[in-house]
């Protein structure tokens, strides 16, 4: 098994593609139940609970000059899948790793900060919510 590089990975909606600089959020919890037994009182049971496939996804990108977007419409349902593809290239280029985000909405838009004493790029930041995530390998 060869570990997959975190720089290596490709954004989809429907069949458009995507370029991101950083992603975070892509997580499922479990949350666990503490159950004291009851008599002597010195018995405790810790219970799986449901598992939690919701979250926030964060992207970051550098923003474009007259280019459509619609992670920019706060508010909206994003009605397609996003797919989260990692790429191995040692030895060989395939796919590694797919995350697929559905129940997706646009939680929030944020660009950075404007500094005319700076020579950096204006960097867009996006916040969906997803309703599930589904993990596969290639």
């Amino acid at each position: 098994m060869d570990p997959l590089a975190a720089y290596n990975f490709h954004v989809q909606i429907e069949k458009t593609e995507f370029g991101f600089s950083k992603i975070s959020g892509l997580q499922r919890t479990r949350e666990n139940f503490v159950y004291q037994e009851g008599g002597l009182n010195d018995r405790i049971h810790v219970l799986p609970g449901p598992v939690k496939s919701c979250g926030t996804l964060c992207l970051e990108r550098g923003a474009y000059f007259g280019e459509y977007f619609p992670f920019y419409l706060t508010g909206e349902r994003i009605g397609w899948p996003l797919r989260v593809e990692l790429w191995s290239f040692m030895p060989e280029y395939k796919l590694g790793k797919v995350y697929t985000l559905t129940g997706l909405v646009v939680k929030r838009w944020e660009a950075s900060e404007l500094d005319a004493l700076q020579n950096t790029l204006l960097i867009d930041r996006f916040e969906l919510d997803y309703e599930y995530i589904e993990i596969s390998q290639s």
